[in-house]
């Protein structure tokens, strides 16, 4: 775990006459530092989400919590929750096209709901939450300079609780986990372009030495085999699995020569 003391010595979960001034700042800081280090050291994209949920736990008049990731295509996905009713609630924001976090598009900004039951914004979605027994809604951004990448949703089960210092916080949050999820995302990215650049190179390879053609000549047959990358990349697995050319391989190598 990323906080060493107990949580309330570190963060106030009072929900009553807190303000910025009754923070002790220093431990706010020194929470989000170790907060920063177990982020930028996870691996993978299921322990940062486990993470930036289990800091979310622990944010001031936080009951429970959902993290909302962009996909590729651009839709939105439930990355983790910490409670089945974060995840109905988080769900009906997809499913209704409206909530505090949809669409998640160039805006940065935060979205406070002081009470579900009489915020009009989102007429479906808020009188859903309410009866879900989620009345006090946080929505944090979560963004880099290139693009938007999520949401985090902080849920209270009584109006009225969170407040402008508790967003701040949640924002500073949500600065750290953004930084991660990107990490994480261009690590595992570059991993798959390694591996591709791999597996095409071993498929070049064999081809080089059935058909006695060069790297270039050789890229180009398997290029000339698909009209995609993702066939590409079917046609160069099967190659490299088999160590065998698919027939249209064969084909287009004769065509080539």
């Amino acid at each position: 775990m990323f906080l060493t003391q107990p949580v309330d010595h570190q963060l106030s979960k009072s929900s009553h006459h807190r303000s910025a001034g009754s923070r002790p700042t220093g431990l706010v800081a020194a929470a989000f530092g170790e907060l920063a280090v177990e982020l930028y050291s996870a691996a993978t994209m299921a322990e940062t989400v486990d993470l930036v949920l289990d800091c979310a736990l622990r944010l001031p008049g936080c009951d429970c919590a959902g993290l909302i990731l962009m996909q590729r295509g651009n839709h939105l996905q439930t990355a983790g929750v910490t409670d089945l009713r974060v995840e109905h609630a988080d769900q009906l924001q997809l499913e209704y096209g409206e909530g505090p976090c949809v669409p998640v598009g160039s805006e940065h900004y935060d979205v406070l709901v002081g009470d579900t039951v009489s915020d009009p914004r989102w007429p479906r979605w808020s009188p859903a939450v309410a009866e879900l027994g989620l009345r006090n809604v946080l929505t944090v951004r979560l963004f880099t300079t290139r693009s938007p990448l999520g949401a985090l949703n902080l849920y209270q089960a009584h109006p009225g609780q969170f407040t402008a210092a508790d967003e701040v916080i949640a924002s500073v949050l949500a600065r750290h986990a953004s930084v991660a999820v990107d990490t994480v995302q261009r690590t595992s990215m570059l991993a798959q372009v390694a591996e591709a650049s791999s597996t095409i190179g071993q498929a070049q390879g064999r081809l080089m030495e059935r058909y006695a053609i060069d790297a270039d000549q050789a890229f180009a047959v398997l290029r000339r085999c698909s009209q995609d990358n993702n066939k590409l990349r079917v046609v160069v697995d099967e190659l490299v699995s088999t160590r065998r050319p698919p027939t249209r391989i064969a084909a287009v190598s004769v065509r080539a020569g």
